[in-house]
Parts: C-alpha cells; structure tokens; sequence
C-alpha cells in the first residue's frame, strides 16, 4: 500500500461539505459559530446547521442577583434569536432547555420563526419557578412537527388547529392543559406512537385513548380527576401508571377490561393506587384474566402493600396470566400500619399460588428470568414471593 503524501493542502479547509456539517452537529452551538475563524470555507457553514441545542451549556451558570439575572436573560434571549435570524437552509431540530431561562415574549417571536421553518423535533423546557408561559398559537401551524416535548408552560389549542398529522412523539411535563384538550387533540395526530403525561394540570372528564398506532404510553399524575379507557390501541406495547390520589371511586377502568383493551403489552409499570382499584377487596378478583397476556415480559409494581385485601389476588391473577413474563420487580411499601376491618382476612400470597399450581406447573414462570424485591420488611407475603423464584 502506498502513502498517501501530503501535498501540503489545508487538510480541515478541504473537507467536504458535509462532513463540516456532521462535525458542527456534534458541537456546542457556542463552539460551532467559533469554527467560522478557521478559514473562509468555514465562515458561513454553522449557519445551515440543521440542529440548534441550547442547554445550560449555553450560558453560565453562577450566583446571580436578581439584576445579573434579568440581564441574562435577555442575553441569552438575544443571542439565540440572532442565531435563528443568521441561519440558512431547513431547520430539523431545536431544543431550547435553560433551567434557569425565565420566558417572556421574545420567546414569541422564537416559536413564531421555528413554525416557518418546518422544524420537526421541538423540545422547549422553561423555568419552573418562572410564571407560566403562555405557549404562542402559532406552533400549532407548524405542521411537520414529527416529536414535540413541552414542559413548565400553558398549552391552549386555537379553534383553527388543524392537527399534527406527522406527529409520532409527545411529552408534556407540566403542563397546563385545557379539560378537552386530549379529546380534540389526540384525533388530530393520527400517527402518535409515543405519549407522556407528566405532572399536567388541567386533566379531568373521560379521556379516551384513540391512537391505532400508539406503542408507548406514560401517565404520572399527584391527583386524579378523570376516567381514562384504552379504546383503540391495538400495537400499545409499554404503559406505564402512576398517581399519588385515591382512584377506587372510579377512574380506572377495571382489571379485566383493562387488559383487554392492551393485547399487545409487553411492559407493564404501576403503582399501589392502581393495584389497590384493582382489588377492590378481593371480591370481583378472577383467578385468572379471560385473555392471557402472552407478551407480557416486564411487570414493574411500585409502593405494594400486601397486607391490604385483595392484593395478592391481583398478583397472583396478573402472574397466572403471564406465562411469558421474564422480569417482575415489587417495590415493597414500608408503610405495614393498615388497620384491616374486623374479618377481613388477608390470604397467604404462597396459599394462593399452589392453589393454582403456579409453583409446579410447567406454565407459570418458566421464562422469568429476574425477580426483584426492593424495600423488603419480610412481611409473609414478600417471604412467599422469594420462594417464588
């Protein structure tokens, strides 16, 4: 093989194009205007970058007085919508994710500029301790949107909103969010694959979950004040629920119509509110659900307290019914001080399962692979499930 010699050219002046533009999409937007000194054929070429990310690498992060601060704020502000206004070319990507940016309407001006420019991964983040940013009407005119993710800001919907129709992925971390929003919403992105709720206020009524093509769904609420179903989520794969409120009043569908509606749940993540609507006692409890999940590998629960009725029978329906379950991790309460009401007996977790067979039979928990027990008090419940696995 023979050397290549060098002929003296400027090797980084004679890169091609667009490998100058892999290497700028790799760098801190701060040091990829800094390569325009290289030389002339870099000059302009941060410019068309197709992805823009300000983070708390933008700016500095110290001790500020309440002064120092506002004059960064608006530094910042300005220095990104020069920025904005200096590109060339198509926008595919813009984060904007200050912790301590405060919003203000400059960021109007920003949402307005991105919507005209066919961006199609948006993630805004705001201050949490700043007032709440009213989100301006005209991102909902920017319809190539592909990923949009929203946190620590209002959200209203004008009348004249169309819909996302090349939306896959949505995240809203508190969030605020108008009563209707979900219904009039999620009709319009037709193609959502991916949706999570974190932490949003506004949530209430009955919120029907349309998406044919919804594979992910995350729900994270302190309170609870809506009736929530799986009408059409035939590919929904991995869910996750969890709330601090009292939910046994209503608002969970119950566990057989549940898990009907989810024939193709591969991971399942909830808490003990959940379970504990679920179990309503340990009355209506079947031993086993009418239609197995056989792709069930991931069965997460959270905060379980066994010594509540009813409990086990919910662990012991939901792990008859999951011959292919492959990983089960129990996050223990260590809250054991539940007063139980006079003849409310609670039934042995181990009793429960060799009624079924579950530890000899050839079905049940083959394939379990891992078997996690966190914050154990070794109450006899948790004692039965070690010689489980």
């Amino acid at each position: 093989m023979k050397r290549v010699c060098d002929s003296g050219g400027d090797r980084i002046t004679d890169l091609p194009a667009h490998v100058i533009q892999c290497i700028l999409v790799f760098l801190p937007i701060k040091d990829a205007t800094k390569t325009s000194v290289l030389s002339r054929k870099w000059r302009h070429q941060w410019r068309s970058i197709p992805q823009l990310v300000f983070d708390d690498g933008f700016v500095e992060i110290r001790e500020e007085t309440e002064s120092e601060r506002s004059l960064m704020n608006k530094q910042a502000l300005l220095n990104i919508y020069k920025s904005l206004l200096l590109r060339d070319g198509p926008m595919t990507k813009f984060v904007l994710s200050i912790p301590r940016l405060n919003p203000c309407h400059e960021i109007d001006l920003i949402v307005l500029y991105l919507s005209s420019k066919g961006v199609r991964h948006l993630t805004l983040v705001f201050s949490r301790n700043s007032d709440e940013y009213q989100m301006h009407s005209s991102l909902f005119s920017a319809l190539h949107l592909k990923s949009l993710k929203l946190r620590s800001c209002e959200v209203t919907p004008p009348s004249w909103f169309v819909g996302f129709s090349k939306l896959t992925h949505l995240e809203l971390n508190r969030v605020t969010l108008p009563c209707d929003f979900f219904k009039d919403f999620l009709p319009k992105c037709p193609l959502l694959e991916s949706l999570s709720v974190v932490d949003c206020d506004g949530l209430e009524g009955n919120l029907d979950i349309v998406a044919p093509f919804l594979k992910s769904f995350t729900l994270v609420v302190d309170f609870f004040d809506i009736c929530f179903s799986f009408k059409s989520t035939p590919l929904l794969s991995y869910v996750v629920l969890d709330w601090n409120d009292d939910c046994t009043d209503g608002g969970v569908p119950d566990m057989v119509s549940l898990f009907a509606s989810l024939p193709a749940l591969q991971q399942f993540h909830v808490n003990y509110e959940i379970l504990n609507n679920f179990a309503g006692g340990g009355r209506n409890v079947p031993a086993r659900l009418p239609t197995p999940l056989h792709f069930l590998e991931v069965f997460d629960m959270k905060h379980v307290i066994f010594d509540v009725s009813g409990m086990e029978r919910v662990f012991v329906c939901l792990i008859m019914s999951s011959p292919n379950l492959c990983s089960l991790t129990v996050q223990v309460s260590t809250l054991h001080q539940h007063d139980q009401l006079a003849g409310n007996e609670v039934s042995s977790l181990w009793r429960l399962l060799e009624a079924e067979d579950c530890p000899g039979s050839s079905h049940c928990l083959q394939h379990l692979r891992e078997c996690r027990i966190v914050d154990n008090c070794a109450t006899q419940a948790e004692l039965d499930l070690m010689r489980i696995y």
